[in-house]
């Protein structure tokens, strides 16, 4: 079952951010929910974590649209990132299929945002 929760956090500086929390499995069943909290955080934030620590299972469509959310957080001068994918279930289902790479992809605006690069990993 997935669940997501959403939280706005201050860091020690003081500036906002959007912290997204999912869990459970994410695959073409939610794939819909996920776009639309992810879109409607980015355009309501310019600082967006999605927190994925809690996640059992994703498949290929999460992962596209994962990279699609860094592609337009990028095109629109947000910042976007993903914490705690450095689960199981993340690591062999985006390592199966390709994802990770040693260099961005050429549709990248910042190629060091890239999210499939290991040192970008968290």
């Amino acid at each position: 079952m997935f669940e997501l929760e959403s939280k706005t956090i201050q860091n020690s500086d003081g500036a906002a951010y959007q912290l997204l929390i999912v869990s459970g499995d994410l695959g073409i069943a939610t794939i819909g929910q996920l776009k639309n909290d992810l879109l409607s955080a980015l355009q309501s934030h310019d600082h967006v974590i999605l927190d994925m620590a809690a996640v059992t299972d994703v498949d290929y469509s999460v992962l596209q649209l994962l990279c699609s959310a860094n592609k337009y957080a990028q095109k629109y001068g947000k910042h976007f990132q993903i914490k705690g994918q450095c689960t199981e279930a993340f690591i062999d289902r985006a390592q199966s299929l390709g994802f990770f790479r040693d260099q961005a992809c050429n549709e990248a605006e910042d190629p060091m945002k890239c999210l499939w690069i290991p040192e970008n990993l968290t």
